[in-house]
């Protein structure tokens, strides 16, 4: 297999930026059936989808290794956050816009910074508390008042990247070398039972081309999760970081064909924010100048 080494400096990145396309697309898929049909069916089929995926992909190479985990419970308390994630994204996809959602759930790393301290006890530098103002600061610009978007769905996004960023310091407290296609069966599929009772009894016939659409998001959520898996093997989560951040601008664009709606001025203003917090924290080379600039400013 190709590594860092070895391989071109642009293949990290382009794969990336084709993974934060594929989340972008499994949001705008899921915001225009969430119109139509009830969101825990929604969520629940996607899990499926996901798994089945992942399932047909892998299984016949894999075998029964697909399902060997080395921490049966780390993957349950991974799989049970990122399932709380997806129903609140879904929720806040179906009451709010797609950019400004997207720009909200991007606060997942300035709220590992504060978390961290908390949880895992690492200590934050003052780059980190910048990140961490900057993010909040973006948020409320885009839900200033009198904009339309300071209501209660704001939580719905805001209890998104709370649980993102507990599922990446779950991973890191443990960093279990698991394969990554067995992460992302457990995932699906411990999204699947614990959606299961819901996604039944809420179950409302749908079209098949609505059908259709929701197995394929389904499918594109796990080719998003792979593609971000093969992106780290050509280049350091250091310099992938900024990366992701392509997927508030990939769901600006969808927002404006598919919907019709695009951020105005100020929200616009708060997503650059919010985006400015995140390279703060993933851009060794922003870091370094901040905190020569933070330097100069205490002579």
């Amino acid at each position: 297999m190709t590594t860092e080494k070895s391989s071109p400096p642009w293949l990290g990145p382009v794969l990336m930026c084709g993974a934060s396309l594929c989340f972008a697309m499994l949001d705008a898929g899921t915001k225009y059936l969430a119109a139509h049909y009830p969101l825990m069916q929604i969520v629940w089929v996607r899990y499926m989808a996901q798994t089945l995926a992942v399932a047909l992909i892998f299984a016949p190479a894999m075998g029964r290794q697909l399902l060997m985990a080395h921490r049966y419970g780390i993957q349950l308390l991974r799989g049970l956050c990122l399932c709380c994630g997806s129903v609140f994204v879904i929720n806040g996809l179906a009451r709010l816009p797609l950019a400004e959602t997207t720009a909200i759930v991007f606060l997942a790393p300035v709220l590992i910074v504060m978390l961290s301290g908390l949880l895992l006890k690492e200590k934050a530098r003052t780059m980190d508390w910048l990140a961490v103002g900057c993010g909040f600061i973006g948020v409320l610009i885009i839900a200033r008042p009198g904009g339309g978007l300071l209501t209660w769905a704001i939580l719905f996004p805001l209890g998104s990247a709370l649980c993102n960023a507990l599922y990446q310091l779950v991973t890191r407290s443990v960093r279990a070398s698991e394969h990554a296609a067995t992460s992302n069966f457990y995932t699906g599929l411990i999204g699947v039972l614990i959606l299961t009772p819901w996604g039944v009894s809420d179950w409302a016939p749908m079209q098949t081309m609505d059908f259709m659409l929701l197995l394929g998001i389904g499918g594109i959520a796990s080719v998003g999760h792979l593609t971000i898996t093969y992106a780290l093997l050509h280049a350091p989560a250091t310099k992938l970081g900024v990366y992701s951040y392509a997927q508030i601008l990939w769901a600006t664009i969808l927002g404006g064909l598919i919907f019709g709606t695009l951020p105005d001025t100020m929200a616009w203003l708060g997503i650059l924010v919010i985006t400015l917090g995140g390279l703060v924290l993933s851009v060794p080379q922003v870091q370094k100048i901040g905190a020569a600039i933070l330097r100069s400013g205490r002579r």
